[in-house]
């Protein structure tokens, strides 16, 4: 019993560091103020900012507990459009702010290896990818 109160509490603080830097990610390139000022939507910062730490909860909450929802085929279009929009707002809102790696290579005083760092990105990006879609179901 302790080590499953154990295990629960290990799991519980990785967790909350995870999304504490991904929030943080998000929040310090500036995703979020950039897509409400492209928007012109300033005055929702804070209902943005709301919606994504629901989303974010709703993701965890479905990855650990799968529901099924009778919902139909129109729900299942429904969320594949809300998803897609939301997708294209994060991604319009991180090319905004691209030059993240471009500081990271600057700051960290790198002399050579910007196409190297760009590739190892990219490859780890799409084998996690993988592992998680075709290996790890």
């Amino acid at each position: 019993m302790w080590i499953d109160l154990f295990y629960c509490v290990m799991g519980l603080a990785s967790g909350m560091i995870v999304a504490a830097g991904l929030a943080t990610f998000i929040t310090s390139i500036g995703v979020v103020s950039r897509l409400a000022q492209v928007t012109h939507t300033a005055g929702a910062i804070s209902w943005y900012e709301n919606v994504f730490v629901l989303g974010g909860l709703a993701g965890n909450m479905y990855s650990l507990y799968v529901w099924t929802l009778p919902l139909g085929t129109w729900a299942m279009g429904a969320a594949g459009l809300f998803i897609g929009i939301f997708l294209g707002c994060m991604i319009g809102g991180i090319t905004e702010v691209l030059n993240a790696i471009p500081v990271f290579y600057h700051r960290a005083k790198l002399r050579c290896g910007l196409k190297a760092l760009v590739w190892a990105i990219a490859l780890g990006k799409v084998t996690g990818g993988i592992v998680d879609f075709l290996i790890a179901p």
